[in-house]
C-alpha cells in the first residue's frame, strides 16, 4: 500500500479518454491505473504508483512497459472472475491509502453499464467523506448528498445539470447559475435540473436533504 502525505488520487480507467482533461500532477498525488487505463497514463507521460486489475485489457506495449519498470510500480493482479470492476478496486485502493479527493479519467464512454457503475462509485466515496469527480470529454460529474454545499468551477456558459438520485432532493439552492433555484425540490425522473448554465467562473449548489449528480459540460463556443 502506497501511503504518506497523499492529497489526491488520480485514477485512470479504460474508457474514453481525453488528455486535455487531466490536470497537472502534484507532488502529493497517488496515480492508480485500473488495468487498460495504464495506456492513458502512458499517453501523457505519467508513471503510475500502482497498476491493478485482471490485466485482460493490457496490450503488448503496456506489458513491456511494466516489465521495464518492474520494482518501481506496484502490480496487484486480480482474477478475471471477480465481484468488483477494476475501477471499483482502484477507488477502494485510493480510499485505503488516505486520499482526500479522487479524480477518475477514462471512466465515461464505452459500455454504459461500466459508465454508470463508475458514476455510482461516488456514493462509496461520499460515505468515506472523500469527493469523487469523474472527468472525460470535457464533462465533469460529481455527487452531492445533503445537507451539504458544492462549488462548481468552470467558465460562463458551461452547461450545468442537476440530476436527483433519491425520490426527492429538498432545499436545492443555487448561486451563479442562469436559472436560479431557491429552496427548490427536485424529483427523481424529472428533467427540471438539466441544461442550466454558469453565469460566471464559479457557481454553487446547496442541498438540504437528498442526493444528486452535478454534471458540468465545458463549452468552447
Amino acid at each position: 500500500m502506497v501511503r504518506g502525505n497523499i492529497e489526491r488520487g488520480l485514477i485512470f480507467a479504460n474508457g474514453e479518454f481525453s488528455p486535455g482533461d487531466v490536470p497537472r500532477p502534484k507532488a502529493g498525488d497517488l496515480i492508480v491505473c485500473a488495468d487498460g487505463g495504464l495506456r492513458h497514463a502512458m499517453a501523457i507521460g505519467l508513471r503510475p504508483h500502482v497498476v491493478l486489475g485482471d490485466f485482460d485489457s493490457l496490450g503488448q506495449v503496456e506489458r513491456e512497459f511494466l516489465q521495464k519498470e518492474a520494482g518501481s510500480i506496484r502490480l496487484l493482479r486480480y482474477p478475471v472472475e471477480k465481484d468488483k470492476t477494476d475501477g471499483h478496486l482502484a477507488v477502494e485502493y485510493a480510499l485505503r491509502a488516505g486520499v482526500k479527493e479522487i479524480l477518475m479519467f477514462g471512466g465515461l464512454g464505452g459500455r454504459f453499464d461500466h459508465t454508470l457503475g463508475n458514476l455510482l462509485l461516488a456514493w462509496i466515496c461520499l460515505a468515506r467523506g472523500v469527493p469523487l469527480q469523474i472527468v472525460g470529454q470535457k464533462q465533469y460529474v460529481s455527487m452531492l448528498k445533503g445537507p451539504d454545499r458544492a462549488e462548481i468551477r468552470g467558465k460562463a456558459r458551461d452547461y450545468v445539470s442537476l440530476l436527483p438520485l433519491t425520490p426527492t432532493v429538498i432545499g436545492v439552492t443555487t448561486q451563479g447559475l442562469y436559472y436560479p433555484l431557491d429552496d427548490a425540490i427536485l424529483y427523481l425522473g424529472d428533467t427540471r435540473g438539466i441544461s442550466n448554465e454558469l453565469v460566471a467562473n464559479i457557481g454553487s449548489v446547496e442541498v438540504r436533504d437528498g442526493v444528486l449528480f452535478i454534471l458540468r459540460v465545458q463549452r468552447d463556443d
